[in-house]
Formats: structure tokens, C-alpha cells, sequence
């Protein structure tokens, strides 16, 4: 719907963080020339140079500008610089809460295209919520059980979605109730952190703890890739943990621990460390391994720095 408008400036308001991310990420299709900046940081004249700037690269482009903050003055001044807003240019304001009665609001949403981000009523949420997980194979018991017990806000709910899209098996209800327990989540951070240590023995140990306590091995090592892919795209993203965690729609407890992980931990390993959770997958399906001797093998090659060997050309 938005995509297809002819307007060139948006607002986005409410609070749903997956809403934001997801209604920012539709307008911002087709654009490669992307520019983000939180107004209350930044100078009027930056902002005014952000939406007027021509692309060199290509014919339109978009700036982000998040509205958290933001005090009256500033606020008329956003007003009256996207008063003439270039048609190639496509400005897209964010704000969880405004205060209505002033006045740089009341013309800010008479100039603009309001897309509400509000949480959706529990009949609109389980809608939305069927509807993604129409894409999975799943009984009417498996059905049932996660539109009963996923997290009632749509950013965590799509987070244990993305989990549950990398199990590669068959996602019965004893792997979904140990797919979205927390408890997998919390002994996998403790997994990494002994793999960025290179801690051979007590990531081993860990991992047979994971086993032993009934955990599928398919279900830890989409765990694992969840972590990795968490952990890739956190370096991808500047700013405080709070503004990574709205901007990628993951819990800040992921959030800091990914930035944690990362001050001690190269991009490369990240990558290599996807690649060898791959290859550990692979290996079960082709039956070279059984499930734990596979995990166990992937665990020793990330402590001791070999790379994969699946991927290698």
C-alpha cells in the first residue's frame, strides 16, 4: 500500500517495535541511497542537506529520521524544511509517541502519509501471526500451541519465528517446546562465550549438558545459527544498544551480548562459524556423523580456529 503512494514524506507512529521495522522496511524497498539520522542529535542544517543532497549513484533516495525527543523549536523547523521536498527523495519520520496538541505535530501529520504502528488487537495479532506461520509445516496441534505461547509483541514473536525457521527437521511439539524454551537460549550464550575464550573443554562440556538434558541437537544447533546471524547482523549496525534493538527488532539482553561477543570476537570467525554450523548440518543429512558426534566436531573446529571445509572451493 505505501509503496505504491505518490507521497514523498511518511510518518510512522506507535509503539509496536515490528510494526516500525517492518513498515520502514517496505517504504524503503527500491532504495539504495539510504540515509538515518535521530533529529534530536542533529542539526538543522545537516537535515536539511540529508533530504536535499542529489544522489550520485542513483535517482532516488531516502532519509530515516527518528523523532524521539524532539523539542518544539526543532520541531518547526522539520516542518517548515519538508515543506518542498524533492519528488526523488522519499523522507520517512519514526516516533513511537507524540504529543498531538502542538502545533509542528498537527502540521507534521497534515503534510505527511500516518501509517499507524500501534499493537494489534489480539484478533489482528493471531491473524497476522497464522498467517506467518502458514509457511511452516506444522499440525493443528503444533498450530495451536504457538499462537498460544509465542510472546505477545510481533518483534519477539518473529524473533522465535526466525529461530524455528532454521530447525531443517520435521517441527514436532517435543522440538517446538524446546526450540522457544529460554533455558536453550541462555546455555547457548554460555556456549559462545566459551568459544570466543577457545575454551575447548568447557565448551564441550557445555554442549553435552545441552544433550544431555534432552535437547534436540537439530534444536541447538538452530540455536547456534540464530546467535551467529544475531551476532552479524548487530556489526552491521552503529548506535546504543536500546537504538540497535529497535532497529533490528531484537531483545536488548541479545542485543548486549552480541556487542559483548563482538569487541573480542572478528567479523571473519563470525562468518567461518555460520559456515562450519552449515557444514554440521550437512554432514547429519548426508549421515556421516551422528547428531552429537556432528555438533561435537563443529564445537572443536571453532575452538581450534579450523575453517570449513564444505564451503571451501
Amino acid at each position: 500500500m505505501a509503496k505504491k503512494t505518490q507521497k514523498t514524506v511518511f510518518l510512522l507512529l506507535g509503539q509496536d517495535e515490528y510494526l516500525l521495522s517492518h513498515n520502514e522496511t517496505d517504504l524503503l524497498e527500491g532504495f539504495d541511497d539510504v540515509s538515518k539520522l535521530t533529529v534530536a542529535d542533529t542539526d538543522l542544517g545537516l537535515i536539511r542537506n540529508a533530504i536535499f543532497s542529489l544522489s550520485f549513484f542513483t535517482d532516488q533516495r531516502a532519509v530515516v529520521l527518528d523523532l524521539e525527543k524532539v523539542d518544539a523549536k526543532k520541531g518547526e523547523g522539520i516542518v517548515e524544511i519538508i515543506e518542498k521536498v524533492p519528488k526523488s527523495t522519499r523522507v520517512i519520520f519514526k516516533a513511537r509517541t507524540l504529543e498531538g496538541n502542538r502545533k509542528w505535530v498537527k502540521n507534521l501529520k497534515k503534510q505527511a502519509e500516518v501509517i499507524p504502528c500501534t499493537p494489534p488487537k489480539p484478533y489482528d495479532r493471531r491473524k497476522i501471526i497464522e498467517d506467518a506461520l502458514s509457511k511452516f509445516k506444522l499440525g493443528r496441534e503444533e498450530r495451536e500451541y504457538l499462537l498460544n505461547s509465542l510472546p505477545q509483541d510481533l518483534a519477539n514473536c518473529y524473533q522465535e519465528l526466525e529461530k524455528l525457521s532454521l530447525y531443517p527437521n520435521e517441527l514436532d511439539m517435543k522440538v517446538l517446546k524446546l526450540l522457544i524454551e529460554p533455558a536453550l537460549e541462555d546455555q547457548v550464550f554460555t556456549l559462545i562465550d566459551y568459544l570466543i575464550a577457545s575454551n575447548w573443554k568447557a565448551s564441550l562440556i557445555t554442549l553435552k549438558e545441552l544433550i544431555a538434558s534432552g535437547n534436540d541437537p537439530f534444536a541447538i544447533l538452530g540455536a547456534i545459527l540464530w546467535q551467529l546471524r544475531t551476532l552479524y547482523k548487530v556489526s552491521g549496525v552503529q548506535g546504543s544498544i536500546n537504538d540497535i534493538s529497535r532497529e533490528l527488532g531484537i531483545k536488548e539482553f541479545p542485543v548486549r551480548k552480541a556487542k559483548e561477543a563482538l569487541a573480542r570476537l572478528p567479523i571473519k570467525k563470525v562468518e567461518d562459524w555460520f559456515l562450519l554450523a552449515l557444514e554440521a548440518d550437512m554432514s547429519i543429512k548426508r549421515g556421516l556423523f551422528r547428531p552429537d558426534i556432528a555438533l561435537e566436531v563443529m564445537v572443536s573446529k571453532m575452538c581450534l580456529g579450523i575453517e570449513p571445509s564444505l564451503f571451501v572451493n
